[in-house]
């Protein structure tokens, strides 16, 4: 019911309803539509342009995505621009309108052709010919297919009425003759138009007799149907053409009426123009009003969003000491939880000192003791020594990697060294001890340093046992923290002796602590002599 009452026709006592009606609000966006639309159609019946391009752009805007609306409201706004001899908008709207027309069909070669007529005029304003001539010729070929005769006609008189601006009577009068042939209808505002054409023609070419002999009868014609704006236009081309023929008296009072209908378009104008100005302002003050409030809006969306923001960042700072707090505790409870595992390994080790390494102590100095008493004459009793003291030694390694003190390099540097000192040295090899970027303060974990320790030794016991001729056994320690790994290498100077048949438990050993370690093992003859085993492992964090 909205809609119907929105598009129902408008006449001047209803206009100032329908006016108060588009401005209030709470009406749908199709009932505000149709209101709008139907007043700027008011206004350009009224002819009243400025109001129609207030209503028209309120209809483009409240259609953004509608592309009928947006083709009707475009093709009118470029119409009234038009009227007001704005060009410039009219032909960009006119464009507009181009892009916005779809379908097919005698309807929209009559869309088209209302688009064209609208866009050859704002070109004709910019004194554009050849591009107003172009827009013309495409409007009559689509009324042409529409086979309108009457808009053929009409199309013919503007492209004769174009001609006239520039001085072509002669093909101004080929146009008209066209126009004239094209029609033969009755409608009195195309026959008024085509004897306008026709006498100014006629005046162009200084043939005032037939210029006066059509445009008299054709403003009685308009004087009869009160078609003032087209009886002054015929008068403006009558007196010039009597007055040309010597009829003075007769052009002096065609002049006075020209004179009285000029007074009253104008008073009609000035009231229209009045009015034209009061809707725009009250148009231009609710504008202002809606800025305001636009604009307060924008302030409330500012400080809604700068309180997001700052809600946003106290959540994030939450967030992240919520994080720091839980890794803090999370590294607490593993300094803890290390500690406890060191107090235990540092009791294991005591215990294991104590009471076992005691025990094994006493067995093998009791071995010792029977041995001196009998000498050579019980085999039993010598494996019992040598097994006990391979025990005692046994049992300290084990002490010692268990043992949570000694988790430093400078604790396996000592044991290394005191390894080599009890079993190379004895044996007459020479030994040194190398080593690049450790410090002994260097922390190790329990399970490298065990596995670098038992790699070495089992490196050092292969030299002395398998080496022909050794004399002496180096051993390299490096730390490269440009690569991030430790290089273990132990060499000797001795032949080595035939390969074994099978693969002994040692190098399994030590391929599988290499393992273990994510590391690398190799083995095998120098190149320059000698044997000699080579381990890289990875460091993670002790690189730096």
């Amino acid at each position: 019911m909205q809609l119907r009452l929105a598009w129902t026709p408008i006449v001047p006592g209803t206009a100032a309803i329908f006016e108060a009606l588009a401005q209030r609000g709470g009406w749908s966006p199709a009932v505000r539509l149709a209101l709008t639309g139907n007043l700027g159609g008011y206004y350009i019946h009224e002819n009243q342009p400025s109001l129609a391009i207030a209503r028209l752009l309120e209809c483009r805007a409240l259609a953004p995505h509608d592309s009928a609306s947006r083709r009707e409201a475009a093709t009118w706004l470029s119409y009234c621009y038009g009227l007001l001899r704005q060009p410039r908008p009219g032909l960009a709207f006119g464009r507009e309108a181009l892009r916005f027309t779809t379908g097919r069909g005698e309807a929209r070669q009559e869309q088209l052709s209302g688009i064209y007529n609208n866009l050859a005029l704002c070109a004709t304003l910019l004194a554009d010919y050849r591009l107003a001539e172009g827009y013309y010729r495409q409007c009559l070929a689509l009324n042409k297919a529409r086979r309108d005769s009457g808009d053929v006609a009409v199309t013919w008189g503007n492209l004769a009425e174009l001609a006239l601006k520039q001085q072509q009577p002669t093909r101004a009068g080929q146009w008209l003759d066209s126009a004239v042939a094209a029609y033969a209808g009755a409608a009195p505002a195309i026959r008024l138009y085509l004897s306008q054409l026709a006498g100014t023609v006629a005046a162009q070419r200084h043939r005032y007799p037939a210029a006066v002999a059509v445009l008299e009868p054709a403003r009685r014609q308009a004087h009869a149907l009160r078609l003032l704006n087209q009886e002054g236009e015929l008068l403006q081309q009558l007196v010039p053409a009597l007055a040309a023929l010597g009829r003075h008296r007769e052009a002096l009072q065609r002049q006075l009426r020209l004179s009285e209908l000029q007074d009253s378009l104008f008073e009609q104008n000035s009231q229209r123009h009045a009015q034209e100005l009061k809707v725009l302002y009250e148009t231009q003050q609710q504008q202002a009003r809606i800025g305001q409030l636009q604009a307060l809006a924008r302030q409330r969306a500012d400080e809604l969003r700068q309180r997001t923001l700052l809600f946003g960042g106290l959540l994030l700072g939450l967030a992240a000491a919520a994080v720091l707090l839980a890794r803090a505790w999370r590294a607490r409870q593993r300094r803890q939880r290390l500690a406890r595992e060191a107090a235990l390994r540092t009791r294991i080790a005591a215990d294991l000192h104590d009471e076992v390494g005691t025990l094994l102590a006493r067995v093998s100095m009791q071995a010792d003791l029977l041995n001196t008493q009998q000498p050579g004459e019980n085999p039993s009793l010598t494996r019992l020594l040598g097994d006990s003291r391979a025990a005692a030694r046994t049992m300290r390694d084990i002490v010692w990697s268990i043992d949570a003190q000694a988790d430093t390099m400078g604790a396996l540097l000592d044991r290394m060294r005191e390894h080599l000192d009890q079993t190379a040295g004895p044996a007459g090899l020479r030994t040194h001890l190398h080593t690049e970027h450790l410090p002994d303060e260097l922390p190790l974990p329990a399970d490298l340093r065990q596995h670098l320790y038992l790699v070495f030794k089992e490196a050092v016991t292969n030299a002395l046992r398998h080496a022909t001729h050794p004399t002496q056994v180096g051993v390299t320690l490096a730390r490269h923290p440009a690569r991030r790994t430790l290089e273990l290498t132990v060499e000797d100077d001795g032949q080595p002796g035939p390969p074994p048949a099978r693969s002994g438990m040692g190098l399994r050993n030590m391929r599988q602590r290499a393992a273990a370690l994510g590391g690398k093992l190799e083995v095998g003859p120098r190149p320059a002599g000698g044997f000699g085993v080579r381990l890289c492992v990875p460091l993670g964090e002790l690189a730096d």
